[in-house]
């Protein structure tokens, strides 16, 4: 009785159509079968399960095939048939990590040499000919170069950059790209509902990014995910085979790390290892997500592999968080990644990085701080921008974040200046914020400050005129007067207390600590 065969041989294309995802590649070759200008060696490099050996057979079809040189072979002549199952003796497939010295190569140059038993071309297909030794790559370039008319090579490889120059220079390149995932994920369906069992949309896009680009691979895992089933395949199978968390811990997670809630993103963490999931795959889901919200807050209309049924909310968040932030999020997501490839505890490691992404809105505070757009006072958990999104609690329930309260005319001068210069001065507000007092003295509004450098009152003096737009705004008297209220009687002040008392200098140390040790000018 004949074997079981996997999916991804059984459905692997025997037409140039059935290709998914590699347009650029079958139009390439289709054009120059149509051409006529077929070449004597071809490099087709890529990812590993996106078709490349499977393209390099389908080229030796249409080059052998009764009715071609064809762009369309009709796979039902005796050369189209025996290279589909491998027995055609013009046909040659090698695994150059297995046949990968000079003497192997040699023989491989002597048989080149030999017309073809019956077919039109004779064709050598090398899988993973970078692993091909210095010296076989030195044996293989002489016939590289100048080939008998009769003989093909296509190079299957997945490190393209392991070949020397001299072989890529007599290739005729053909890159291979990792496939979308929502290609993945229709293919995906499309061959359960032909095997005769159903999928779920949630479980195939779960199998399409876990594939990562190779639908071969995505195949795999279906037949996995299969076997354990017995029958249909939904998104809970997926994640109990592959480890992987269901999308709605991925976005609780992500709501902890977007409101800054350490605790409750760890808290999610440690649910899931006692869950018996790997906390490092619930990471690495979170990086995809994240990289899902960039696309989104770029391009509403980005293709995503995200639940359907997210995917508007997903969308509003991304526009409301930006590009800017969710672009240093992924990035500071990046770089703890060596961190879990060098742990010796994973679940360990995983957690240290979750934290460390959750404290981004502190992150946010200091660089407020040092442009001047915060004060100390304010809480460290409410960054400036963006506003905050809705909190959940551990039952996963809702609780909507409320804005902070507008500012009222019956606010002090202070609070509706800077509240006005917030809006189109954020920098000037930060300056504005450092002054001792704000009063309003009949038709003039006084900024009073203390023993900050005259350097800083000049800048507040050149630039009155936001002020005024802003006072303006605000219902306050438009001429303003900038006042030091804490000049020196003695003369001017010292270096080390112009440098004391400069703003940026004072944040700094409030935030990291620290202190003047000495003062000292260059030029």
């Amino acid at each position: 009785m004949a074997g079981y065969q996997v999916l991804a041989r059984r459905w692997r294309p025997q037409r140039f159509e059935d290709l998914v995802g590699q347009d650029v590649v079958v139009r390439t070759l289709r054009n120059a079968l149509t051409s006529g200008q077929i070449g004597h060696a071809y490099l087709f490099s890529g990812l590993r399960g996106v078709g490349k050996t499977t393209v390099a057979r389908l080229l030796a079809k249409a080059l052998n095939c009764d009715q071609g040189p064809t762009p369309e072979p009709c796979g039902t002549c005796v050369a189209c048939q025996d290279i589909t199952n491998g027995s055609s003796m013009d046909v040659l497939e090698l695994d150059a990590a297995s046949n990968r010295g000079i003497d192997d190569v040699r023989e491989l140059r002597e048989v080149a040499r030999v017309l073809p038993v019956r077919d039109r071309y004779r064709v050598f297909i090398l899988d993973e000919a970078h692993q091909l030794s210095k010296d076989a790559f030195a044996a293989l370039l002489k016939i590289l170069e100048e080939p008998p008319a009769h003989v093909v090579f296509i190079l299957a490889s997945t490190e393209k950059d392991k070949f020397p120059a001299t072989i890529l220079s007599r290739c005729l390149q053909v890159d291979f790209r990792p496939i979308p995932a929502d290609l993945v994920a229709a293919r995906l369906l499309d061959v359960a509902s032909a095997e005769g069992f159903a999928v779920s949309t949630a479980a195939s896009q779960m199998l399409a990014r876990a594939g990562e680009g190779s639908l071969r691979d995505a195949l795999s895992l279906l037949d996995r995910v299969h076997a354990f089933c017995g029958g249909d395949v939904d998104e809970d199978a997926v994640a109990a085979i592959l480890g992987l968390p269901p999308f709605d811990v991925v976005l609780t997670l992500w709501h902890a790390l977007a409101a800054g809630e350490v605790a409750d993103a760890l808290a999610v963490v440690e649910r899931e290892q006692h869950a018996g999931r790997d906390p490092v795959a619930l990471y690495e889901q979170v990086v995809q997500l994240l990289h899902a919200l960039l696309l989104l807050s770029c391009d509403a209309d980005a293709p995503s592999t995200l639940p359907a049924e997210q995917v508007e909310g997903l969308r509003t968040e991304a526009r409301r968080l930006g590009t800017p932030l969710l672009l240093r999020l992924l990035g500071l997501a990046m770089e703890q990644r060596n961190l879990l490839a060098g742990a010796d505890h994973p679940a360990i490691a995983a957690a240290v990085v979750v934290g460390r992404l959750a404290l981004w809105p502190r992150l946010v505070r200091v660089e407020a701080l040092l442009t001047g757009q915060a004060t100390l006072d304010e809480s460290p958990a409410a960054p400036p921008t963006p506003a905050q999104p809705a909190r959940r609690t551990a039952g996963n329930a809702p609780v909507a974040t409320q804005p902070g309260p507008p500012v009222t005319a019956g606010a002090s001068p202070r609070e509706r200046l800077l509240a006005a210069l917030e809006e189109d001065a954020p920098t000037m507000a930060g300056r504005v914020r450092g002054a001792s007092d704000v009063v309003v003295d009949g038709e003039v509004l006084r900024l009073r400050f203390t023993g900050v450098p005259a350097a800083t009152l000049k800048t507040l003096r050149d630039c009155l005129g936001q002020v005024k737009s802003a006072a303006e705004r605000a219902g306050l008297p438009s001429t303003i007067e900038v006042e030091d209220t804490a000049a020196p009687a003695n003369g001017a002040p010292t270096l080390r207390q112009q440098v004391e008392s400069d703003e940026a200098v004072r944040r700094v140390l409030q935030v990291f600590g620290g202190r003047i040790e000495s003062a000292e000018e260059r030029s």
